[in-house]
């Protein structure tokens, strides 16, 4: 059963006083502009008395993140501070560099090319069939420290310098002198005990051969100056000494100075027609006195050197 009021109302039978028209009110746009306009000053006021308010009075809200101590001033990049109490290091001027007497010229010594007397396959000995190996790029630089040897500065003269060389061992196994050697004994027997030091770890590892052993010779001139020269005089003052005959000869040799004076005449008097470097090999046509006729060019030119230039 239905109330009698809703039924009324569904009926439409409303008393006077409650039939009330509905109202809706529609919000006014000065008046929501003038709302916001609250909410934001209040907000603002807010911000103010929490966040600026307290740093302005010197109020700290939360703990704030502790600082390193005063004298604990490290450096970040790992370098070591200095010692408490310590004064800061001052730079100390670099030592005076102690004077140190000139050293020898490696140079100065003139090597003639190897000779290669015997060798030997199977123990069987050869003189006649030696293959000339590349020992010389190997040996030349230990046979020029012989410059620096304890008193070689002051020497001169020739060392006839030999070596044995073993290829079953791969290895120098004798360093000994030669008839031509011009030393004393004890400047002979201090020069070889010098070489002997040098060639005592040299290995013949990578030389191509055909032999088990070779007998190899070098003539090592010791000139009266002890510092390198680029370009040297091809004979003692003194003008020419050498006997007027002139004696033929065949054979090569390799220049053995820096730069080797050619003369037009077996004298060192004769005019420079050439200069040849070190190494060259040249061409030996004749032989006065101390002099050796030479053709120096592929042209076949002659002119003269001192036995020296050539390592004679």
């Amino acid at each position: 059963m239905l109330e009698p009021a809703v039924k009324a109302r569904a009926r439409g039978h409303l008393p006077a006083e409650r039939r009330q028209p509905l109202k809706i009110e529609v919000p006014n746009q000065k008046q929501e502009t003038l709302r916001f306009g609250r909410v934001g000053l209040i907000v603002t006021a807010g911000f103010a008395i929490g966040i600026i308010w307290p740093r302005v009075a010197g109020f700290k809200l939360v703990p704030s993140v502790p600082s390193p101590p005063a004298e604990s001033s490290a450096d970040l990049t790992g370098a070591p501070g200095e010692a408490k109490g310590t004064a800061p290091a001052t730079a100390q001027p670099p030592p005076e560099p102690e004077s140190k007497a000139a050293a020898p010229s490696l140079d100065r010594l003139q090597i003639s090319e190897p000779q290669f007397l015997a060798c030997k396959q199977n123990g069987k000995k050869h003189k006649d069939e030696c293959d000339h190996i590349e020992f010389d790029r190997l040996a030349r630089p230990h046979i020029q420290a012989l410059a620096a040897c304890a008193g070689a500065d002051k020497l001169l003269g020739v060392l006839s310098l030999g070596f044995d060389l073993d290829f079953t061992s791969q290895s120098v196994k004798n360093v000994k002198s030669g008839k031509s050697t011009t030393f004393t004994e004890s400047e002979t027997e201090t020069l070889i005990d010098c070489e002997k030091k040098e060639f005592e770890n040299v290995s013949l590892v990578g030389i191509a051969h055909k032999h088990d052993a070779y007998s190899v010779f070098y003539k090592v001139e010791f000139p009266k100056s002890s510092s390198a020269v680029t370009e040297k005089d091809d004979a003692p003052p003194g003008g020419d000494t050498a006997p007027a005959d002139v004696t033929e000869a065949s054979g090569h040799a390799t220049v053995a100075w820096d730069v080797a004076l050619v003369r037009s005449s077996a004298s060192r008097d004769g005019a420079v027609v050439a200069r040849v470097l070190q190494g060259t090999r040249i061409a030996v046509t004749g032989r006065r006195g101390d002099w050796y006729r030479i053709k120096y060019d592929v042209k076949g030119s002659v002119g003269w050197v001192y036995r020296t230039a050539i390592g004679m």
